[in-house]
């Protein structure tokens, strides 16, 4: 075997255009996993909506949820049970400040709370809808005012609007670097908000060590600029068709886009 262990993306990487597991790519992970490969969904979803795939795929591993700030473990028997392998939630008050930074700037975004395998929104809106259909569960209704305000360890801040918006606060949290975060777009109208040092590279790496697993005879598979990281940590990264333009420039190897089972070739050539 190549590659032991193999941390992939989810959506527009294992998942087609219509966010479905395909028979092609189902087939190559479990013979993947069959030989011995550790086969790791990797995502900035939460744990919840990686539970489907999970048991879909027959898969009994650790995943990758907020792009790294929380690793669990999945059990098929009991699928909305984990047992937290790492954490690393926001510094405290970070997210209380951004929340404000947000409404000072008066801008129209969806702000989504990720605390632990939870998803709190202030109240239902076009965006939350559209990435609930996605991840297939709904967040729970919540003042996030009280929320930011608690004790809570918040764990990723979603943004989700018109990308001149996201662009805007993009650009207004790089001015506030005591915030002691860092930022990723998984699609244009997209930002992910995390600690500083949250990464699925950093993830990678502690997995590769719990597992015993030298980086060497890693792979990493993605499309976004938040796969980046892991994608340039691993021994090998293997780039989407689908893929982001910035990612297609840095990534030498490039396989077919999700439309195309691209993972299922990608584990074919350079993972078996």
């Amino acid at each position: 075997m190549k590659r032991q262990l193999v941390l992939s993306d989810i959506d527009g990487t294992i998942l087609n255009s219509q966010h479905q597991l395909t028979p092609a790519v189902i087939t190559a992970i479990t013979a993947y996993s069959k030989a011995g490969g550790h086969f790791v969904l990797a995502s900035a979803r939460p744990a919840l909506g990686m539970v489907n795939l999970a048991q879909q795929l027959q898969l009994e591993l650790p995943i990758v949820s907020l792009n790294g700030a929380l690793i669990v473990q999945n059990h098929l028997a009991t699928p909305q049970e984990f047992t937290t392998l790492f954490e690393q939630p926001l510094a405290a008050g970070s997210a209380r400040r951004i929340y404000q930074l947000i409404h000072a700037h008066g801008l129209a975004i969806s702000v989504n709370i990720h605390a632990g395998t939870h998803w709190y929104v202030a109240r239902p809106d076009k965006w939350s809808e559209q990435e609930a259909a996605i991840v297939g569960f709904t967040p729970e209704t919540t003042d996030l005012t009280a929320l930011l305000n608690s004790e809570r360890k918040i764990h990723k801040i979603l943004c989700m609007g018109d990308p001149q918006a996201i662009d805007v606060l993009d650009a207004a949290l790089k001015t506030v670097p005591d915030l002691h975060i860092a930022t990723s777009r998984s699609k244009l109208t997209y930002l992910e908000i995390t600690a500083a040092g949250v990464s699925k590279s950093s993830a990678l790496l502690h997995l590769a060590d719990l597992l015993n697993i030298p980086i060497a005879a890693t792979m990493a598979i993605g499309d976004g600029e938040n796969d980046l990281p892991m994608m340039e940590t691993a021994g090998l990264g293997v780039a989407m068709g689908n893929a982001l333009p910035r990612v297609r420039a840095e990534i030498g190897t490039m396989v077919a886009d999700s439309d195309h089972a691209g993972v299922a070739e990608a584990l074919q050539k350079y993972a078996l």
